[in-house]
């Protein structure tokens, strides 16, 4: 049985961090989702989303529309001592989604000052998949340096682009294939989505 952390900030993708905790905590592979929610994620799920959660467990609550799983785990963004944050609790993988352009600086330039950043240099360290589900554009070279820096250090960054030969029906295809693609990376067997050149 599979474990993983994910990390969501504040930039626009909430439909996506839904998306790839539903599909984990569905999934018969995985017994365990860690969550760390940043400060500004909370604000991007009630524009994106709806609702007026106000704190973590009303903006997981969100994301998850309600359902409740004792296989997610919330933890706060502030707790550095979570087992999250040692190389000795047995995760899989990691993916934050979506990655602003801060997260993505400071996991690049190794600079932990919350539970995401630091699970995710616990990631990197531990030469486990991390996946950055980027979301910013245009880009700026700042941006593609610190991209660059990531995928050096072991990073996998994937931005946040729609594959229009799935032919998508409509906003739900579209994130289900984000999701597809994730899940690829983190080598989890699925049925999500579509593959090009299959029927």
């Amino acid at each position: 049985m599979k474990r993983f952390v994910v990390g969501v900030t504040g930039a626009s993708g909430s439909l996506c961090a839904r998306s790839v905790l539903r599909s984990l905590a569905r999934h018969p592979e995985v017994e365990r989702v860690h969550v760390i929610l940043s400060p500004f994620s909370i604000q991007t799920i009630n524009a994106e989303i709806g609702g007026a959660a106000k704190d973590d467990a009303a903006g997981l609550k969100a994301l998850l529309g309600g359902e409740r799983d004792e296989r997610i785990v919330l933890h706060r963004h502030g707790d550095m001592a979570a087992a999250i944050s040692s190389g000795s609790y047995p995760a899989d993988g990691m993916v934050v989604v979506p990655c602003s352009g801060g997260t993505l600086a400071a996991i690049a330039n190794g600079t932990s000052t919350n539970l995401l950043h630091r699970a995710a240099e616990v990631t990197l360290k531990e030469r486990r998949p991390l996946v950055l589900a980027f979301r910013e554009s245009p880009l700026s070279l700042v941006h593609i340096d610190n991209m660059r820096r990531a995928a050096l250090a072991g990073a996998v960054v994937f931005p946040l682009t729609p594959a229009f030969y799935t032919g998508p029906a409509g906003l739900d295809d579209i994130i289900e294939q984000f999701t597809a693609r994730i899940f690829d990376l983190l080598k989890l067997p699925h049925s999500l989505g579509k593959r090009w050149g299959a029927p």
